[in-house]
C-alpha cells in the first residue's frame, strides 16, 4: 500500500478544531467542570476540575479518578515503593503533583492551555502505563523497556522533553542520539495501542518533527500482549513512524543501536 502525503500544518489545524469542537466547561459550585474529548481504558471523556484559587491564579485536579481507577483495577500503587517512585516520575515529568489521591496542577491564567495539556497528558499516561496487561502481574510495561534497552546495551536519554511549533510541551521516553550512522531517533512507549492514544502520538509527533532535524525519526515500542486493533500498526506506518511490537522487539535491536 503506497504511503499518503501528510500535511503537518494541516493536521494540527485539524486537530486544534477537533479540541475546541469536543471540549466542554460548565459551572459546579466554585468549580469549573472540564470534558475532554480524550478518553480512559474505559471509554469515558476525560474530566478536569478548575477552580480559581486567588487573583489568576487556577488550581486544575482530576478530583482522585486515576488513582482511584487504579486502585479499583488492583494497583496497588502506595504499598510499592517501585511504583510509587515511577509514579512521581511520571507526574514529574507534565510538572503535576500528588495531593492525597488527586493529580494536580498549579497555573496562572495565560498559562491555563499548556498545564491543561500537561494535566490531561499526564493523567493519560498514568492510566495507560500502570495498567498491567493481562499476561503480567510484577512489572509495568516502561520498566520492561528499560530493562530491554540496558541488557541490549542502548544508550538513551530518558524522560527528555521538547517544545513544538505550537509552544506545546511533549514528553518521550527516551531519545537515543544522531550518530554518523543513524538519525536522532525519540520514542514513546504505548502499553494499550489504541485510536486515542495512537492520535495523541501523532499529534506531539508532527508538531515536534518541525522544530527538530528534518531527519529525526519517532520509534513506538506497543506492547500487543494487550488488546491491539490492526489499523493502529498501519496508521503509524502511513505516518512514516517505526514500530516495535514487544513480541517482536529482539528483531529490531540494530535500529535502537547506533
Amino acid at each position: 500500500m503506497k504511503s499518503k502525503t501528510i500535511n503537518p500544518t494541516e493536521l494540527k489545524e485539524q486537530y486544534k478544531k477537533w479540541l475546541q469542537e469536543e471540549i466542554s466547561i460548565k459551572q459546579i459550585d466554585k468549580y469549573f467542570e472540564i470534558t475532554s474529548p480524550f478518553i480512559d481504558r474505559y471509554n469515558d471523556y476525560l474530566q478536569v476540575y478548575a477552580k480559581l484559587e486567588k487573583e489568576n491564579k487556577i488550581v486544575l485536579t482530576d478530583d482522585s479518578y486515576i488513582i482511584h481507577n487504579l486502585q479499583m483495577s488492583g494497583i496497588d500503587i502506595a504499598g510499592s515503593s517501585k511504583r510509587k517512585q515511577l509514579l512521581e516520575n511520571f507526574l514529574n515529568k507534565y510538572h503535576v503533583s500528588l495531593e492525597g489521591d488527586a493529580l494536580v496542577i498549579r497555573t496562572g491564567v495565560e498559562d491555563f492551555p499548556q498545564k491543561l495539556f500537561f494535566l490531561m497528558q499526564a493523567m493519560l499516561n498514568v492510566d495507560d502505563m500502570f495498567m498491567l496487561s493481562q499476561n503480567k502481574v510484577a512489572s509495568i510495561f516502561v520498566e520492561d523497556v528499560t530493562d530491554f534497552l540496558d541488557k541490549k546495551e542502548v544508550f538513551y536519554s530518558k524522560d527528555v522533553n521538547f517544545i513544538g511549533k505550537s509552544g506545546f510541551v511533549y514528553s518521550y521516553e527516551y531519545l537515543l542520539q544522531r550518530t554518523k550512522e543513524r538519525p536522532e531517533r525519540l520514542c514513546k512507549v504505548i502499553n494499550h495501542p489504541n485510536k486515542q492514544n495512537f492520535q495523541n502520538t501523532i499529534f506531539m509527533w508532527n508538531d515536534t518533527k518541525e522544530t527538530r532535524g528534518n531527519d529525526s525519526q519517532l520509534i513506538v515500542f506497543l506492547n500487543d500482549e494487550n488488546k491491539m486493533d490492526a489499523s493502529i500498526l498501519e496508521g503509524f506506518k502511513n505516518y512514516y513512524v517505526d514500530v516495535i511490537l514487544w513480541s517482536e522487539r529482539e528483531k529490531h535491536v540494530n535500529m535502537l543501536r547506533a
